[in-house]
């Protein structure tokens, strides 16, 4: 079944937030001031449980949705995940299933449990290679050395496809892109570099802050020479380019948006829908799933709430934030990236 939104976009991947916990403290996900040892997370029993997820995505794939992304916070904090994993590939409307991760938990266990789960791919987040950066963005006692563990453990366990976010922040690692890509060349991965966007409303974002695909563009071709690849295509986030040794990408939501291309929707780990990323207010569909599951009248709720959707933030953000100065946004860490 396919179902469109106002802008005839389709109903394509939802993200699932598994948890709100993470263990970094990055300063444009989640800040340490604020989310600090009294910082109030969600209790168990406020979370959505493997099969209440699993029957959503079973919902949402009668819609038309086909791929699953799992996030968090860090969604391996999220105990014996793979058997979530394991749950959403027995629907064979899903034809991709996979995780955005820190990598620091992805010991060899963890990876080949994920393996053996049918997971199709991995998304690790690394955004410096230098320890001090590294420690500064994090705010952790990890080091780059963790990340890139993590990272190898999953390249030895088979897994294809597997991808590098990293955020580019102005004057704090925009001096490193030509280095990561340096790096991990001899990898088969591909690197995706991410503009610093505004989500939330507790990462200090400015535009002033923001290192865009230019900029970031000009720093490669100091040193690489480079070739585009492929565009902005139906439910892609990112372009990409080749260099002399693989490919890399840019996802730039704030100088060059793709809401014409969102098929995308969100799922908290608290059963909340948000239609963008940028969403300031989320759509409870506990009421379906508690105390009983209500397929018929949450597929009838969900199509008529991506029928009527009609966000495109990122292409109105200068328009908003001039109009609005502030906008409430959820915060990232529990809208899931």
């Amino acid at each position: 079944m396919k179902t469109l939104d106002k802008k005839n976009r389709s109903l394509k991947d939802i993200r699932i937030s598994v948890t709100d916990k993470c263990n970094f403290r990055c300063g444009y996900c989640m800040p340490k001031d604020i989310y600090n040892s009294s910082y109030q997370f969600l209790k168990k029993a406020e979370i959505l449980s493997f099969e209440e997820i699993e029957l959503l995505v079973n919902s949402f794939s009668d819609l038309g949705v086909e791929k699953v992304r799992l996030t968090g916070g860090e969604p391996l904090l999220r105990k014996n995940i793979h058997k979530l994993v394991e749950r959403i590939k027995v629907n064979n409307k899903i034809k991709d299933v996979c995780i955005t991760t820190n990598g620091v938990l992805m010991t060899k266990e963890a990876v080949n449990n994920l393996k053996l789960s049918g997971l199709d791919r991995i998304t690790f987040s690394l955004d410096s290679i230098n320890e001090s950066s590294f420690k500064k963005i994090s705010d952790t006692n990890y080091t780059p050395s963790d990340v890139i563990q993590g990272i190898e453990n999953a390249l030895s366990a088979g897994f294809k496809n597997t991808k590098i976010n990293v955020v580019i922040k102005k004057g704090i690692n925009d001096n490193e892109i030509v280095d990561i890509l340096s790096y991990f060349k001899n990898h088969d991965i591909e690197i995706r570099f991410i503009e610093f966007m505004d989500v939330g409303n507790t990462n200090d974002w400015s535009f002033e802050k923001v290192f865009g695909r230019d900029q970031i563009l000009n720093e490669i071709e100091k040193k690489y020479t480079i070739n585009k690849v492929k565009d902005l295509a139906q439910s892609s986030t990112s372009e990409v380019w080749s260099y002399d040794y693989g490919r890399f990408g840019i996802i730039s939501s704030v100088t060059k948006p793709f809401c014409t291309n969102c098929t995308r929707i969100r799922l908290t780990c608290d059963g909340k829908l948000y239609n963008c990323l940028f969403s300031s207010n989320g759509y409870d569909i506990m009421k379906f799933i508690r105390p009983f599951y209500m397929d018929d009248k949450l597929i009838n709720f969900l199509s008529n709430l991506w029928k009527s959707r009609d966000d495109s933030y990122s292409l109105d953000r200068k328009k908003i934030i001039t109009v609005n100065k502030v906008k409430d946004k959820a915060e990232m860490s529990y809208i899931g990236g």
